[in-house]
């Protein structure tokens, strides 16, 4: 007996990208996404070779999600904002935002 597999994927209304320098300090990389769009992914990339990132939710956390130097976090169906500190100043962060 064979077995169906079956993929959907929505039609993207946009794909967007933005470099963002962060340094020691809270700063905001993503803006909660506007009412009536909806986030597929968000993918944020550390692009230090030396220097942790740590990702957080609002601009009041005081700890996040480590992002290790050359390493990525995806957020699936993420639609707040974000906050990053870098360990050290002048830190480069990529964020990808796939949305319909």
């Amino acid at each position: 007996m064979g077995s169906q597999i079956q993929i959907s994927t929505p039609f993207l209304k946009s794909y967007t990208t933005v470099d963002n320098i962060v340094g020691t300090s809270i700063s905001q990389v993503l803006t909660p996404a506007d009412v009536g769009v909806k986030r597929i992914v968000v993918i944020v990339q550390n692009t230090s070779t030396t220097a942790n990132v740590q990702l957080m939710g609002n601009s009041t956390d005081t700890n996040g999600i480590y992002i290790y130097p050359q390493s990525t976090v995806s957020l699936d169906n993420y639609n707040g904002g974000l906050w990053a500190k870098a360990g050290s100043a002048g830190v480069s962060v990529h964020i990808s935002v796939a949305q319909v």
